[in-house]
């Protein structure tokens, strides 16, 4: 008997699988240190998890609507005016289990097959095979000189006549590249030429670190009618458990999303609303702390990496993440290709025990990601591991 021929062209998360794989090791007894995983080392603060406990214990433990519930909804609008000054009516928002299911849903809702959706390399792992699932096709723009091409005049060579939307990622994962002002207005005067959507994934909002986070849709308000901003909570408040993720968009494509939500997911929990009300009703400032020792750790590692020889950084901006060429490194041993950081990143793993996620999962094959959403004593010994796999190439 046949299986889906589609789904099975989709490859696992390599972030799950790396992650996953690193947890076997540690509970093996192997002295394994974690760079792949994309959470928060710190955990939910109280006041969030009272909320959702107290709620427990109030018996709200029974079925909620699909897209969320008229409170919670109001909470992201109320959130997305006061601190992003952008205006939007409770019916243009819907909540799901995670940003990752939320954009899963708007690609089944806006994808026909062979639909075709740019992609700027480096980019975040489940774009390519989310938009695989929904019959489309990931269209990748790749990246010269080593720096994430964002230019209209490079985006327009790949565009054709099935080109239907273009994926912004700012703060960015993998990279923590994020958008000055005057880079979101010149893409977002380019993209209110075309006749496509517009997807703002924009979940390291609260983790930009030089300038306050900007999205598109401030800067280019015209763009509303085919702009969708996709957020949640996992990143910003530590909730990556927790599976709160929201867009806001125009009502034909809202209601097509809460009408997937309603035949898979379902609903967010209620005692998890409660608390993820809490959270947004907080907003950025409740996560000063956090943020100021993600900058710490930042300059850390930034430090640490830059004194490896032969490899080079792009300095992030936002996010949890240091994107990392090695191809100069890899073109110098007979071991790997000069772009089988693949195959580096599992010899990290079972020789050197540290876990970092190959760029090949990002479109960006010869570089490394590296979370330091982890301790300083972490950082320092992972990047001395990483120095003498390196060296030893």
């Amino acid at each position: 008997m046949e299986v889906s021929k589609k789904i099975s062209s989709l490859k696992v998360s390599p972030t799950v699988e790396l992650n996953s794989k690193a947890k076997k090791l540690k509970q093996s007894g192997a002295d394994v240190l974690n760079f792949a995983v994309g959470e928060p080392d710190y955990g939910t603060p109280e006041l969030i998890v009272n909320a959702a406990v107290a709620a427990l214990s109030a018996g709200r433990t029974k079925y909620g609507p699909a897209g969320g519930s008229e409170d919670l909804r109001r909470a992201v609008c109320a959130k997305l005016e006061k601190e992003n000054s952008l205006s939007f009516l409770p019916q243009h928002i819907v909540c799901g289990m995670g940003a990752k299911e939320i954009l899963f849903h708007i690609f089944l809702s806006l994808l026909n097959d062979g639909d075709e959706v740019l992609l700027t390399a480096p980019f975040w792992v489940s774009y390519q095979d989310q938009i695989k699932a929904a019959g489309g096709v990931p269209v990748m723009i790749p990246l010269q000189d080593g720096q994430p091409v964002l230019s209209s005049d490079q985006i327009e060579k790949y565009v054709t006549p099935k080109t239907v939307a273009y994926i912004l990622c700012s703060p960015n994962n993998p990279a923590g590249y994020a958008l000055s002002k005057t880079e979101l207005t010149e893409l977002g005067n380019y993209l209110n030429k075309k006749n496509w959507w517009v997807i703002s994934d924009e979940i390291y909002e609260y983790l930009s670190f030089d300038d306050p986070h900007m999205s598109l849709l401030n800067v280019v308000p015209e763009l509303k009618e085919k702009f969708i901003l996709v957020n949640g909570l996992s990143k910003s408040f530590a909730m990556t458990g927790w599976r709160v993720g929201y867009c806001a968009g125009p009502d034909k494509v809202m209601k097509l999303v809460k009408s997937l939500q309603s035949h898979s997911s379902t609903c967010i929990p209620p005692f998890i609303e409660a608390g993820a009300i809490v959270a947004l009703n907080q907003g950025s400032q409740f996560m000063s702390e956090q943020v100021e020792l993600l900058k710490k750790r930042k300059d850390l590692i930034l430090e640490h990496v830059s004194k490896i020889n032969g490899v080079s950084v792009l300095t992030p901006k936002g996010a949890f993440y240091l994107f990392v060429d090695i191809r100069s490194k890899l073109a110098q041993c007979s071991r790997f290709s000069a772009e089988d950081s693949m195959g580096f990143c599992k010899f990290l793993l079972e020789e050197k025990f540290l876990a970092v996620v190959p760029g090949e999962a990002f479109g960006t094959p010869g570089f490394l990601r590296l979370s330091y959403a982890t301790s300083e004593q972490t950082i320092i010994k992972g990047t001395q591991r990483l120095q003498e796999a390196l060296d030893a190439l």
